[in-house]
């Protein structure tokens, strides 16, 4: 597998959102976020995406830089018309006011609406944990989702995510989707010609199928079954309803929808630690809870306890030394931005 080094991978999506006509604040941005995807091992959330707003930027469907508008709605709350703009763009500049204000008020909350698919929900509980605060997000998305009991897709897989600092120089991230198999594990699935786990997904007559391609006609099953479902519902109801953005049918789809904006919603908050007890006691009180938790006996021992988060941190710090992994759909995303835009190649020497 191709390897590039981070600041060459950096430099290769800055200057292919440059040249597709990002602004030059809106491509650090989205390179920040598409980095720190790749990095901790979530290509579908990094460089794969670029491509697709590629696409968007030339069709009018986002802009950059986007009139995104703020209104104040309370001391600690925000409201962000993110105005088509750039997911990813909506998503940092939400969360950072989210923190900003946390720090000055001690909790901060940002609605989004108008927005397109901000890629992975953890980076931005990421930045709040590099920020000393506890920090929340969720996003809602074009139904693929059936609801408990039901075989018709009727909510978006909507991730939700959560993060915290610690005291071992990574956060506890908790990022998941709220069906029973993500929606780009789908995708990755249906590329490779492989099976969906059992239980996982119905076709479009609602009966059970492995098959990606007859999932994708159908709908995925929620994650934990009335669990998942439920959360899935309150995902829609803060990034959704609340936001003003779209809800249920009417969430475009960032992969197949070319006719109107995606008009995408998302949540933020923030929690300065520091206004319930020092930082410092925080981290060692959550400290002493891992302890506990990784202390308890492993089913296989090969695999031992872990804590949401640790894994995808060993990855970023193997991938810092040794270059980002190019994956077979990076490659062809890759290829795609180098003959289209007519771009150095990230593996090539500067």
């Amino acid at each position: 597998m191709q390897r590039v080094a981070l600041q060459a991978h950096r430099r290769f999506v800055v200057e292919a959102a440059l040249a597709a006509g990002l602004s030059a604040a809106d491509a650090d941005i989205v390179a920040d976020a598409m980095l720190w995807a790749d990095l901790h091992g979530r290509p579908e959330q990094g460089l794969i995406r670029l491509p697709n707003m590629v696409t968007r930027l030339r069709r009018g469907l986002m802009h950059s830089p986007a009139g995104m508008r703020w209104t104040e709605v309370a001391p600690s709350a925000w409201q962000l018309d993110a105005a088509d703009g750039a997911g990813f763009v909506a998503g940092t500049l939400a969360m950072r006011r989210a923190i900003d204000t946390a720090q000055s008020q001690g909790v901060g909350l940002v609605t989004v609406r108008r927005s397109i698919h901000y890629g992975a929900a953890a980076y931005y509980c990421a930045l709040a944990a590099e920020s000393g605060c506890i920090g929340l997000t969720c996003s809602n998305s074009v139904p693929k989702v059936a609801a408990f009991n039901g075989t018709r897709a009727v909510l978006g897989t909507n991730p939700l995510a959560f993060g915290c600092p610690t005291r071992d120089g990574y956060p506890v991230l908790v990022d998941m989707a709220m069906s029973a198999v993500a929606g780009s594990t789908v995708r990755t699935v249906d590329g490779n010609a492989a099976l969906l786990p059992p239980d996982t997904a119905v076709d479009a007559q609602g009966r059970p199928t492995r098959d990606p391609v007859a999932a994708a006609a159908g709908a995925l099953l929620p994650a934990a079954g009335a669990k998942g479902y439920a959360l899935a519902l309150m995902v829609e109801i803060l990034s959704g309803v609340l936001t003003g953005a779209a809800v249920g049918p009417q969430v475009g789809s960032v992969l197949h929808t070319w006719d109107r904006p995606i008009d995408a919603g998302h949540f933020f908050l923030a929690i300065d630690i520091a206004r319930f007890m020092p930082l410092d006691d925080f981290v060692a009180r959550l400290g002493g809870l891992v302890d506990w938790i990784k202390a308890s006996p492993a089913a296989d021992p090969a695999a031992p306890v872990r804590i949401p988060g640790e894994v995808r941190a060993e990855y970023a710090r193997r991938y810092a030394d040794e270059g980002v992994p190019y994956t077979p759909a990076m490659m062809r995303s890759a290829q795609a931005l180098i003959d289209e835009l007519h771009i150095r190649p990230p593996w090539e020497a500067a």
